[in-house]
């Protein structure tokens, strides 16, 4: 229910809302009541000169000079969990589905971040389907991934297979900015276990940022009834852009990058929400560079400093038709050594170092040099490598952990001297 009137709108600025509302406070949930009759949610984003700056949850087209502003609680608040499971919304709730609006108890968007003395090491495995994922790059069940790669590398289609070979009891997919098209791909194939928050390309700054907010919020209300949770995030490059846009509006000086120190700050306070409490989990694979910029760019350098992870994606191997198309010695997994036994990290160390070996001297290869000189481990790797990149390669049907590990170490074994690796 709307509260009482406390103000109106007298003008924009940019996509936010100008309302005179003496008695608004930063953070406080608010409703805009149009004169025909619909209502627009949104929250104070900023107090300047005795007036608030507003950033609506939805659009603002049709809002007039003079519209009634309401302080609402419920703004704050959307039916989350498991009714939402199976569903795809907008960030302000509204169906994408064909389905009828979610029922259920309405919960804050805004939760604590976990203090440290809540969360739990992740000791288990969480497998995602993906061989090359699984087998030498293993992610602890909580970690937090990062997937870098160009457009064109294959992100899209790796997400999509890891959302559907996951061993997670339900999945959270993020769409921030997506283009319309591959929008509509990912909801036509939405199953029972999966949520989609969505704000595609066309969507304000501030509903984009609502949308990320959002699917955190889902994640966390799924974790908390004890569930293992994806969230899969595309992209967080997207979600810093949308910030960053609003937090110019809001009149904030731009620093590294053109990046507003708040952008930073928002970015790490969502990345700080997934991980493993006493209840459940959430394992965060999200999209970083999706516009193929620099890996110095700000933005990723702050993902990296946050993230237990880094799946690179090699343009190379994707124009090569090698699915998925990871760049093995350009990634890594801070998580694997703590959930993995002692021979699934070994087979996994000699296959990333027979890779490296390979790619160190693929050129020289090319020209018919002899590029080790003799080296055995060099030599070890290129008879090894068809069964290596035969490990690696996989159409999209998902691999049992178990046939994952047991290929593993049939492939690690062309690199063994005497049994041993050496």
């Amino acid at each position: 229910m709307i509260g009482r009137g406390i103000g109106s709108v007298i003008g924009t600025r940019g996509l936010l809302l100008e309302a005179r509302l003496p008695s608004a406070r930063v953070g406080e949930g608010v409703r805009i009541a149009r004169s025909d009759g619909r209502t627009v949610g949104a929250h104070v984003a900023s107090l300047e000169r005795g007036n608030a700056l507003l950033a609506p949850h939805g659009s603002i087209d049709g809002i007039a000079l003079g519209d009634c502003v309401q302080s609402d609680r419920a703004a704050l608040t959307l039916v989350l969990g498991t009714p939402l499971l199976g569903r795809a919304i907008a960030p302000d709730g509204t169906p994408l589905d064909a389905g009828a609006a979610p029922r259920g108890l309405r919960r804050p968007v805004h939760a604590a971040i976990p203090v440290p003395g809540e969360r739990r090491p992740g000791r288990a495995v969480f497998t995602t389907g993906v061989r090359a994922i699984d087998g030498t790059l293993a992610l602890a069940r909580g970690a937090r991934i990062g997937l870098f790669g160009a457009p064109g590398a294959g992100k899209s289609t790796l997400l999509e297979s890891i959302v559907a070979g996951s061993s997670a009891d339900a999945v959270v997919v993020a769409l921030i900015g997506e283009r319309g098209r591959e929008a509509e791909r990912w909801l036509s194939a939405i199953d029972p276990r999966v949520t989609i928050v969505c704000a595609t390309s066309d969507r304000s700054p501030s509903e984009r940022v609502r949308a990320a907010e959002v699917a955190f919020a889902q994640a966390e209300r799924l974790r908390d009834r004890g569930l293992d949770v994806l969230l899969v995030v595309d992209s967080l490059a997207r979600i810093a852009a949308a910030a960053r846009d609003v937090a110019v509006a809001l009149g904030e000086p731009v620093g590294r990058g053109g990046y507003p120190p708040s952008v930073f700050a928002r970015q790490a306070g969502l990345l700080e929400r997934a991980g493993v409490t006493a209840g459940g989990s959430i394992t965060l694979i999200a999209t970083v560079l999706s516009d193929g910029a620099d890996e110095r760019e700000p933005v990723s350098d702050a993902a990296r400093a946050a993230l237990d992870g880094h799946i690179a994606l090699s343009e190379r191997l994707a124009r090569a038709g090698h699915f998925p198309a990871i760049d093995l010695p350009r990634s890594a997994s801070r998580t694997m050594l703590e959930v993995v036994d002692p021979e699934h990290a070994r087979s996994a160390a000699a296959i990333r170092e027979a890779l490296a070996l390979l790619d160190e001297t693929r050129e020289a290869r090319m020209f018919g040099l002899d590029a080790g000189g003799g080296e055995p481990r060099l030599e070890r790797a290129v008879r090894a490598e068809t069964a290596i990149a035969s490990f690696l390669r996989q159409d999209r049907t998902p691999s049992p952990f178990a046939k994952t590990l047991m290929e593993l170490h049939r492939a690690a074994e062309y690199l063994k001297v005497d049994g041993y690796y050496s």
